[in-house]
């Protein structure tokens, strides 16, 4: 090995031996799907050029230099593997300007110094291998050309196309990013089932999310809320205050409703949500024929809207409660006595949470016909100063995603209006629902002063300016715990022994249903769900989708999961108790002992329970590596008291993960 990887170091910094391995499940300690490789390194003198390296990738993300700084050496540490955890390092940073849900950085896993090699892993998202793959070979080509003092025009030419593909890659909704950075922080897990659609928490305790629909939203009431004139139906049968509203099928029929309605009005469509093709405070009949246009653009059912004055508000009800409350102030600006249109609208739009992309927070406000028909409209040119104070209105909606901006009023809310948004919710059967209410003042009650529900949204965005805090809060609603259940994986037990059975019968003395997959197929208690044994990876996945299931057992007999990877980020006990296993060519012609070891240091990385041997499992040793977290149990277990040890060690799990975390 060590002159074929000799032959293929050449002057390039980086060179990969082989091909990328995607391990699709957990490994190494990961909590995040992976991307492996072996390098051959040829660095030299190295810390001149990787300051270019991070200088001119900050470029390349329109940040300052200095912030972003890879590692400096660690003592001990050679030239290669300095290069090689810079690498990593903007491996991370590049995955997350594509928005990419990668939350943990890269690492290496192996170093072999005599053929200046390493092996790394790079945690990677499960539909963007292929993406993840073309954006590394990229970034090695940067680090070559600019060791070499080369000039990098060329690679900044194609990084657009490259960062695109990898942002298609990743969810979408602006819900679900979110909410999953708040599950790795918390040790919440999950990953995606198909779609849109994914899994936080394990077997008994999971739950489903598609952004903020969760797998007990009502069908009837989400396709209600999506036809504005069947949920002003709804809610006006309940006795919830709604617009009148006519619909119309051309510009004409448009313009008759107006004056039938009465000026002024509103034009959207009738069938979607998000502030999309809404045009609100039409005065004249030419606007409303221009709203009728755009509207038609984005769909064929229009509707034409009593407009009613008022302040917009986002109420957010979840269960029967209101969680949240947001004043969704129309873009806009605020003058200051000083600064002219143009200059308060490019100060505005220079805040770095406004930006195109449907992953900002903000949106930046073009100056568009809208824009420059209300300035009209209220006698403001771009060069006039706005009074100190003065606000200027250049949104006629009031939406986030059309450069609103949300104002926290959740203390504010009057009773009666809380009220109102849960029965609004209720109404029309939704679980969690973002309840748009037009009123003069929040703190007062709409009895008062009148208000209309405009809208019910039953798949409400969160946002991330004012209610960040939600994405959390909302999991630990939803996830019993922490979302998991028992885990152990018990390596090379001889099949007579039945030691996943007889651990699933003595946890089913205390209540728990166990999930079990040996060489037998995959059972959960008495039931069997397959004929013949199947890789952990496969039956793991198989188990943990299962809500009847509170504890799962895995006995495995060969190396399989360091192709797959685990199908769980975490477990709890981490079993040997023989070392029966099936020779792999995974691992080539290597002793059962050795086999034994390297699945023995690779798992126990994800172990953050007990690592417990079997007497006479055959294997030596007398410590964890560096990066486990488990507890090692150094005295080994006699087979007669195996059973009830590993029982009582899930027992003991169970019970920490059914205590309700703090939110």
């Amino acid at each position: 090995m060590k002159n074929d990887l000799e032959s293929i170091a050449t002057t390039l910094v980086f060179k990969v031996v082989g091909h990328p391995v995607i391990i699709n499940g957990f490994l190494h300690g990961l909590r995040q799907p992976s991307m492996v490789v072996l390098l051959v390194i040829n660095a030299r003198n190295c810390q001149e050029w990787l300051n270019r390296v991070d200088q001119e990738l900050s470029v390349l993300l329109k940040e300052p230099p200095g912030k972003n700084v890879s590692p400096l050496p660690v003592s001990g540490y050679s030239e290669q593997v300095h290069a090689v955890q810079s690498l990593l390092f903007w491996m991370g940073r590049l995955q997350e300007s594509a928005g990419a849900p990668v939350y943990e950085a890269g690492k290496i896993i192996d170093i072999y110094p005599e053929t200046s090699s390493v092996m790394i892993a790079i945690p990677t998202w499960s539909s963007s291998h292929p993406a993840t793959g073309q954006l590394f070979f990229w970034l090695m080509n940067v680090f070559d050309v600019l060791s070499a003092g080369r000039n990098i025009y060329s690679s900044v030419q194609k990084f657009p196309a490259i960062l695109k593909q990898m942002a298609q890659t990743v969810p979408h909704a602006s819900n679900m990013p979110r909410f999953l950075r708040a599950a790795f922080d918390a040790g919440i897990p999950c990953y995606k089932i198909a779609g849109e659609v994914y899994q936080f928490g394990y077997g008994a305790r999971s739950r489903w999310l598609d952004s903020s629909f969760t797998d007990q939203t009502s069908q009837i009431g989400t396709r209600l809320a999506r036809v504005k004139t069947l949920a002003a139906k709804v809610l006006r049968s309940a006795g919830i205050p709604v617009p009148d509203h006519i619909m119309v099928s051309d510009v004409n029929g448009a313009e008759k409703a107006a004056f039938v309605l009465g000026f002024p009005v509103v034009v959207k469509p009738a069938d979607m949500d998000g502030g999309v093709g809404v045009a609100a405070g039409l005065t004249t009949p030419e606007e409303v024929r221009k709203a009728f246009a755009d509207a038609q653009k984005k769909s064929q059912n229009i509707l034409v809207e009593k407009h009613h004055d008022g302040s917009d508000y986002r109420l957010t009800v979840f269960q029967g409660e209101l969680i949240w409350a947001v004043e969704r102030v129309p873009g806009g600006l605020t003058g200051d006595g000083i600064s002219s249109v143009k200059n308060l609208l490019d100060r505005l739009n220079a805040d770095p949470r406004r930006g195109d992309g449907h992953r900002s927070p903000l949106r930046r406000i073009i100056l568009d016909d809208e824009a420059k028909s209300l300035l009209s409209k209220a006698g403001i040119g771009l060069n006039s100063v706005p009074r100190e104070g003065e606000f200027v209105r250049l949104r006629s909606r009031a939406n986030v995603a059309c450069g609103g901006m949300p104002v926290a009023v959740f203390e504010q809310v009057h009773p009666d209006n809380t009220l109102l948004a849960v029965r609004a919710a209720a109404a029309l059967r939704l679980d969690f629902a973002g309840v748009d209410l037009l009123i003069p003042d929040i703190r007062h009650s709409w009895r008062d002063s009148g208000a209309v529900v405009c809208e019910v949204n039953a798949q409400p965005s969160l946002g991330g300016i004012t209610s960040i805090h939600l994405y959390l809060q909302l999991l630990r609603w939803l996830v019993q715990g922490s979302g998991r259940i028992p885990v152990a994986v018990i390596i090379g037990a001889p099949p007579e022994w039945n030691l996943a059975a007889a651990i699933a019968d003595r946890l089913s003395l205390v209540g728990l249903v166990t999930g079990r997959g040996d060489h037998e197929g995959v059972s959960i208690g008495t039931a069997s769900l397959t004929a013949g044994g199947l890789d952990l990876y496969t039956g793991g996945r198989m188990l943990m989708g299962e809500k009847g299931v509170d504890a799962m057992v895995f006995c495995i007999n060969d190396a399989s999961v360091l192709r797959t990877g685990l199908p769980f980020e975490r477990f709890d006990l981490l079993v040997v108790a023989g070392s029966h296993l099936l020779r792999q060519p995974l691992l080539g012609e290597i002793s059962e002992a050795v086999q034994l070891r390297t699945l023995f240091d690779v798992l126990s990385r994800s172990c953050d329970g007990k690592v417990i041997l079997a007497a006479g499992s055959g294997l030596e040793v007398h410590g964890l590596p560096d990066s486990s977290s488990a507890e090692f149990l150094r005295e080994p277990v006699e087979q007669r008291r195996l059973v009830v040890t590993i029982a009582e060690a899930m027992i003991a799990a169970e019970g920490n993960y059914s205590i309700e975390q703090p939110a």
